[in-house]
Protein backbone atom coordinates (compact mmCIF):
# COMPACT_ATOMS: atom_id res chain seq x y z
CA UNK A 1 0.00 0.00 0.00
CA UNK A 2 1.25 3.48 -0.81
CA UNK A 3 2.07 5.81 2.05
CA UNK A 4 1.17 9.48 2.07
CA UNK A 5 4.76 10.44 1.16
CA UNK A 6 4.90 8.05 -1.82
CA UNK A 7 1.49 9.26 -2.99
CA UNK A 8 2.64 12.88 -2.71
CA UNK A 9 5.82 12.09 -4.68
CA UNK A 10 3.81 10.36 -7.40
CA UNK A 11 1.50 13.36 -7.74
CA UNK A 12 4.45 15.73 -8.03
CA UNK A 13 5.89 13.51 -10.74
CA UNK A 14 2.63 13.65 -12.67
CA UNK A 15 2.58 17.44 -12.45
CA UNK A 16 5.89 17.58 -14.31
CA UNK A 17 4.93 15.04 -16.96
CA UNK A 18 3.92 15.77 -20.54
CA UNK A 19 0.86 14.25 -22.10
CA UNK A 20 1.47 10.52 -22.17
CA UNK A 21 -2.12 9.39 -22.63
CA UNK A 22 -3.15 7.42 -25.71
CA UNK A 23 -5.90 8.49 -28.05
CA UNK A 24 -9.18 7.15 -26.74
CA UNK A 25 -10.05 3.63 -27.85
CA UNK A 26 -13.26 1.62 -27.66
CA UNK A 27 -14.53 0.11 -24.44
CA UNK A 28 -13.27 -3.27 -23.33
CA UNK A 29 -15.19 -6.03 -21.58
CA UNK A 30 -16.85 -5.59 -18.20
CA UNK A 31 -16.57 -7.57 -14.95
CA UNK A 32 -18.83 -8.79 -12.21
CA UNK A 33 -16.61 -7.51 -9.39
CA UNK A 34 -17.77 -4.72 -7.12
CA UNK A 35 -15.95 -1.46 -7.63
CA UNK A 36 -14.83 0.91 -10.37
CA UNK A 37 -13.07 -0.32 -13.52
CA UNK A 38 -11.60 2.09 -16.08
CA UNK A 39 -12.05 0.63 -19.54
CA UNK A 40 -10.36 3.51 -21.34
CA UNK A 41 -8.68 6.73 -20.31
CA UNK A 42 -7.16 9.00 -22.89
CA UNK A 43 -7.44 11.91 -25.26
CA UNK A 44 -10.58 12.40 -27.29
CA UNK A 45 -10.78 14.97 -30.08
CA UNK A 46 -13.47 17.48 -29.16
CA UNK A 47 -13.85 19.27 -32.50
CA UNK A 48 -13.00 18.50 -36.10
CA UNK A 49 -11.50 21.94 -36.68
CA UNK A 50 -7.79 22.63 -37.17
CA UNK A 51 -6.38 25.64 -35.33
CA UNK A 52 -3.16 27.58 -35.95
CA UNK A 53 -1.62 29.69 -33.19
CA UNK A 54 1.01 32.23 -34.36
CA UNK A 55 4.54 32.28 -32.94
CA UNK A 56 4.54 33.73 -29.41
CA UNK A 57 0.90 34.60 -29.97
CA UNK A 58 -2.57 33.49 -28.99
CA UNK A 59 -6.00 32.82 -30.47
CA UNK A 60 -9.48 32.78 -29.00
CA UNK A 61 -11.64 29.72 -29.65
CA UNK A 62 -15.38 29.22 -29.25
CA UNK A 63 -17.36 26.11 -30.05
CA UNK A 64 -20.32 24.00 -28.98
CA UNK A 65 -20.62 20.21 -29.07
CA UNK A 66 -23.30 17.70 -28.21
CA UNK A 67 -22.18 14.67 -26.22
CA UNK A 68 -23.59 11.77 -24.24
CA UNK A 69 -21.65 11.84 -20.98
CA UNK A 70 -21.76 12.82 -17.31
CA UNK A 71 -22.19 16.56 -16.79
CA UNK A 72 -19.34 18.63 -15.28
CA UNK A 73 -21.57 19.47 -12.29
CA UNK A 74 -22.02 15.78 -11.49
CA UNK A 75 -18.26 15.22 -11.87
CA UNK A 76 -17.61 18.03 -9.39
CA UNK A 77 -20.13 16.57 -6.96
CA UNK A 78 -18.37 13.20 -7.08
CA UNK A 79 -15.00 14.89 -6.71
CA UNK A 80 -16.16 16.82 -3.65
CA UNK A 81 -17.56 13.63 -2.11
CA UNK A 82 -14.26 11.80 -2.53
CA UNK A 83 -12.21 14.66 -1.10
CA UNK A 84 -14.55 15.11 1.88
CA UNK A 85 -13.79 11.58 3.09
CA UNK A 86 -10.03 12.02 3.06
CA UNK A 87 -7.84 13.13 5.93
CA UNK A 88 -6.38 16.62 5.50
CA UNK A 89 -2.96 15.30 4.47
CA UNK A 90 -4.44 13.31 1.58
CA UNK A 91 -6.79 16.14 0.59
CA UNK A 92 -3.78 18.24 -0.37
CA UNK A 93 -2.41 15.54 -2.69
CA UNK A 94 -5.90 15.01 -4.13
CA UNK A 95 -6.20 18.72 -4.92
CA UNK A 96 -2.77 18.67 -6.56
CA UNK A 97 -4.02 16.07 -9.03
CA UNK A 98 -6.12 18.74 -10.76
CA UNK A 99 -2.91 20.56 -11.70
CA UNK A 100 -1.50 17.63 -13.68
CA UNK A 101 -1.84 17.80 -17.44
CA UNK A 102 -3.32 14.32 -17.71
CA UNK A 103 -6.16 15.16 -15.31
CA UNK A 104 -7.84 17.63 -17.64
CA UNK A 105 -8.10 20.07 -14.73
CA UNK A 106 -10.17 17.83 -12.42
CA UNK A 107 -8.85 15.84 -9.46
CA UNK A 108 -11.53 13.21 -10.10
CA UNK A 109 -9.87 12.29 -13.41
CA UNK A 110 -6.35 12.30 -12.02
CA UNK A 111 -7.55 10.08 -9.19
CA UNK A 112 -9.19 7.35 -11.28
CA UNK A 113 -6.73 7.76 -14.15
CA UNK A 114 -3.86 6.99 -11.79
CA UNK A 115 -3.42 3.54 -13.36
CA UNK A 116 -3.00 4.83 -16.92
CA UNK A 117 -5.07 4.00 -20.01
CA UNK A 118 -7.07 1.34 -18.16
CA UNK A 119 -7.46 0.11 -14.59
CA UNK A 120 -9.12 -2.95 -13.12
CA UNK A 121 -11.36 -3.02 -10.07
CA UNK A 122 -8.36 -4.03 -7.96
CA UNK A 123 -6.25 -1.20 -9.45
CA UNK A 124 -8.75 1.51 -8.52
CA UNK A 125 -9.26 -0.06 -5.10
CA UNK A 126 -5.52 0.16 -4.51
CA UNK A 127 -5.63 3.82 -5.48
CA UNK A 128 -8.45 4.50 -3.03
CA UNK A 129 -6.53 2.62 -0.33
CA UNK A 130 -3.42 4.68 -1.04
CA UNK A 131 -5.37 7.87 -0.34
CA UNK A 132 -6.49 6.56 3.04
CA UNK A 133 -10.10 5.80 2.09
CA UNK A 134 -11.71 3.13 4.26
CA UNK A 135 -13.86 0.27 3.00
CA UNK A 136 -16.95 2.22 4.10
CA UNK A 137 -15.70 5.33 2.24
CA UNK A 138 -15.13 3.30 -0.90
CA UNK A 139 -18.60 1.73 -0.70
CA UNK A 140 -20.12 5.22 -0.48
CA UNK A 141 -18.16 6.42 -3.51
CA UNK A 142 -19.13 3.36 -5.56
CA UNK A 143 -22.80 3.75 -4.57
CA UNK A 144 -22.75 7.39 -5.71
CA UNK A 145 -21.13 6.46 -9.03
CA UNK A 146 -23.63 3.65 -9.67
CA UNK A 147 -26.44 6.19 -9.40
CA UNK A 148 -24.79 8.78 -11.65
CA UNK A 149 -26.67 9.51 -14.87
CA UNK A 150 -25.13 10.32 -18.21
CA UNK A 151 -27.19 12.30 -20.64
CA UNK A 152 -26.90 14.05 -23.97
CA UNK A 153 -25.87 17.61 -23.21
CA UNK A 154 -24.71 20.66 -25.10
CA UNK A 155 -21.23 21.77 -24.08
CA UNK A 156 -19.98 25.29 -24.67
CA UNK A 157 -16.36 26.30 -24.71
CA UNK A 158 -14.80 29.74 -24.82
CA UNK A 159 -11.09 29.99 -24.21
CA UNK A 160 -7.69 31.24 -25.32
CA UNK A 161 -4.85 29.09 -26.66
CA UNK A 162 -1.38 30.46 -25.93
CA UNK A 163 1.79 29.78 -27.92
CA UNK A 164 4.35 31.30 -25.56
CA UNK A 165 7.18 28.79 -25.95
CA UNK A 166 7.55 28.41 -29.71
CA UNK A 167 9.00 30.93 -32.19
CA UNK A 168 6.96 29.39 -34.99
CA UNK A 169 3.28 28.86 -35.80
CA UNK A 170 1.74 25.78 -34.16
CA UNK A 171 -1.13 23.92 -35.86
CA UNK A 172 -3.24 21.17 -34.33
CA UNK A 173 -6.60 19.95 -33.08
CA UNK A 174 -8.30 20.32 -29.71
CA UNK A 175 -8.44 17.33 -27.39
CA UNK A 176 -10.03 16.67 -24.02
CA UNK A 177 -9.47 14.00 -21.40
CA UNK A 178 -12.12 11.28 -21.60
CA UNK A 179 -12.70 8.39 -19.20
CA UNK A 180 -15.02 5.42 -19.75
CA UNK A 181 -15.81 3.50 -16.58
CA UNK A 182 -17.88 0.55 -15.40
CA UNK A 183 -19.20 0.86 -11.85
CA UNK A 184 -20.49 -2.31 -10.21
CA UNK A 185 -22.22 -2.71 -6.84
CA UNK A 186 -24.02 -5.96 -6.03
CA UNK A 187 -26.43 -6.59 -8.92
CA UNK A 188 -26.30 -2.99 -10.14
CA UNK A 189 -23.95 -1.85 -12.90
CA UNK A 190 -23.47 1.50 -14.58
CA UNK A 191 -21.31 2.20 -17.65
CA UNK A 192 -20.60 5.89 -18.11
CA UNK A 193 -18.37 8.33 -19.98
CA UNK A 194 -16.76 11.27 -18.21
CA UNK A 195 -15.30 14.37 -19.92
CA UNK A 196 -12.79 16.58 -18.10
CA UNK A 197 -13.31 20.37 -18.21
CA UNK A 198 -9.96 21.43 -19.72
CA UNK A 199 -8.96 21.02 -23.36
CA UNK A 200 -5.59 21.41 -25.08
CA UNK A 201 -4.28 21.80 -28.60
CA UNK A 202 -2.08 18.96 -29.82
CA UNK A 203 -0.06 18.77 -33.02
CA UNK A 204 0.55 15.70 -35.16
CA UNK A 205 4.04 15.57 -33.61
CA UNK A 206 2.67 15.48 -30.08
CA UNK A 207 3.45 19.06 -29.05
CA UNK A 208 0.75 20.58 -26.84
CA UNK A 209 -0.47 24.07 -26.11
CA UNK A 210 -2.71 24.89 -23.12
CA UNK A 211 -6.09 26.52 -23.51
CA UNK A 212 -7.37 28.76 -20.76
CA UNK A 213 -11.11 28.10 -20.38
CA UNK A 214 -13.37 25.19 -19.44
CA UNK A 215 -16.12 23.14 -21.02
CA UNK A 216 -19.49 23.58 -19.37
CA UNK A 217 -22.88 22.06 -20.02
CA UNK A 218 -25.90 24.15 -20.94
CA UNK A 219 -29.60 23.34 -21.08
CA UNK A 220 -30.72 21.90 -24.40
Amino acid sequence: MKTYESTKTSVEGLRKSKFILPKLTSLGGGSTQSGVAINSYGQGQVTGLIYTVPAHGQIDVNFQLKLMCVTPDDVQTLSNLIKSMMDASYQQSYSELSKTEVSGGASFFGFFGWGGASASYSDTKQTMNSFGLSEANQATIIAAMVKIVQQTSLFNYSGTIYNQDYDYDVTGSLFGIVMDAVIQQDQYQNTVRFLAPNVHLQTADGDTLPSVGQLYAVNN
